[in-house]
């Protein structure tokens, strides 16, 4: 077993430590408000001259406005609609992760980190093969497979290429160590994956040591995956997104913080000017007396130049408020949020669509930039497991776009008329929604042949059925 120690294992690549303040609030925005409030005043300055106690009910009283976080359930929302096309799929798609998640799932949690923070990456790992095991069928036999796992901005540490190509990779994980029958907790370690001299994919394990803060010590012996035999030459790590770049909805997070301070002092003015105050004047009270206000109460003094009336808020400061609010929240629906909008306007398809082009052409990159990190993971995956290589395709139809009585009615007639084939009608009944995604041909063609023989209905009357 090694021992092995080095130093400053847990410093970051430059681009990932001056990303990460902005991961955090991106991460904070998108749990909502627990997390913003907990933040205190890195979203939420204090007042001038406020004191503890004032500053906390200041904070209370604010609201977070989901928006962001709405944004994000969305989009992906749009994009997973209709689940991911695989050609060469396999039942280690039904579990990528050896977790009982499916690829669906994983493909879901893919985007979220993408949409919130806009980086990430995949692992393609192997679970633990007993010692002698070698041979893909004793693996298999001994319920050893290949898996995915994603990681977080936050849990890649470093890295150091080659061109394209990674040849070191340091990741932050967390593992549950029990320390009784009843009681544990999270451990952070930290896995090194490189190339050794020869080119060999190689993992290793440190943890921090307890003596030293800026020491790391191996735990257990260098491991070196194999493939069919061999050493793997390549470190199967696959990026998604950059690391440099913004995350796609930080205009969107930045609106979302100014919406809350707003809110803040919008719920802070109200407070202070929503329950009339009471005052009086040419009054001396003897000691030990108060007064009450409401219900029986009534004040009586003797003075006759004494004077009580009721001081309450009147002029357009909250005003100004309410209409930053109203602005801000308009302001985040153009960001890309258009679910917050109150008020719905009556448009054709054909005038939503091209209001849309822009946000569904940044959709369609981030469906292909995905489907292109997916396809090389799992290929890897299944070669890992002796299966052929895959491609996979994310949806990058986001808006329902079902077939009209219309186009219905024209499309059966052209098919009964010898124009199209059964196929052609078959395409485009799926593409218009009237048959459900993956669904075949010959399948579609057999629940047909089972069906009992009816009387054919009017091309209208068929059409009118889907109105």
């Amino acid at each position: 077993m090694n021992n092995d120690v080095v130093k400053k294992l847990d410093t970051r690549h430059p681009d990932s430590e001056e990303m990460l303040s902005t991961w955090e609030k991106c991460e904070d925005v998108r749990e909502g408000q627990t997390a913003v409030h907990k933040a205190g005043e890195k979203y939420l300055p204090k007042l001038s001259g406020q004191t503890g106690v004032e500053y906390n009910a200041y904070k209370r009283r604010a609201v977070f406005y989901g928006a962001m976080s709405r944004t994000v359930d969305a989009f992906s929302g749009m994009i997973m609609r209709v689940a991911p096309t695989v050609d060469n799929p396999s039942p280690l798609m039904d579990d990528v992760t050896n977790q009982d998640e499916s690829l669906v799932e994983f493909t879901s949690e893919v985007l979220e980190e993408l949409l919130v923070c806009g980086f990430g990456g995949i692992l393609v790992e192997h679970s633990p093969i007993t010692s002698g095991v070698i041979t893909l069928a004793q693996a298999q036999a001994a319920g050893s497979r290949p898996y995915l796992a994603l990681f977080d901005c936050d849990s890649i540490i470093n890295w150091k290429m080659q061109g394209k190509r990674i040849t070191q990779l340091v990741l932050e994980e967390d593992e549950y160590i029990a320390t009784s029958e009843f009681e544990g907790g999270e451990k952070c370690f930290y896995r090194v994956l490189d190339l050794n001299d020869s080119g060999s994919y190689r993992q290793r394990k440190f943890v921090k040591s307890e003596k030293k803060h800026d020491e790391f010590i191996q735990v257990g012996d260098d491991i070196y995956p194999l493939m069919n035999g061999s050493p793997i030459k390549e470190i199967p790590f696959y990026f998604l997104g950059e690391c440099d770049e913004l995350p796609l909805l930080i205009d969107l997070v930045d609106l979302n913080i100014s919406h809350y301070m707003t809110t803040a002092d919008l719920e802070n003015g109200c407070h202070y000017t929503g329950i009339p105050q009471p005052w009086m004047a040419g009054v001396q009270l003897m000691d030990g007396v108060t007064l009450s206000v409401g219900g029986v109460n009534a004040w009586v003094f003797p003075d006759p130049q004494a004077n009580a009336q009721y001081l309450e808020f009147s002029g357009q400061g909250l005003g100004a408020l309410e209409k930053r609010l109203e602005l801000k929240e308009k302001q985040m629906a153009a960001l890309g949020a258009k679910m917050l909008s109150d008020s719905v306007t009556a448009e054709t398809a054909t005038g939503a669509s091209l209001r849309s082009t822009g946000e569904f052409s940044v959709l369609a990159q981030l469906s292909d930039q995905v489907s292109k990190v997916l396809s090389r993971a799992c290929s890897f995956m299944h070669l890992w497991a002796g299966l052929p290589a895959v491609e996979i395709k994310l949806n990058t139809d986001y808006l329902p776009a079902k077939m009209t009585p219309q186009e219905l009615q024209a499309l059966v007639q052209a098919w009964q008329a010898g124009g199209i084939s059964s196929m052609t009608l078959f395409n485009n009944l799926q593409q218009g929604e009237l048959i459900a995604n993956g669904v075949t041909f010959e399948d579609e063609q057999a629940q047909i042949a089972e069906q009992v023989p009816v009387l054919v209905a009017p091309v209208v009357a068929v059409a009118n059925a889907v109105k």
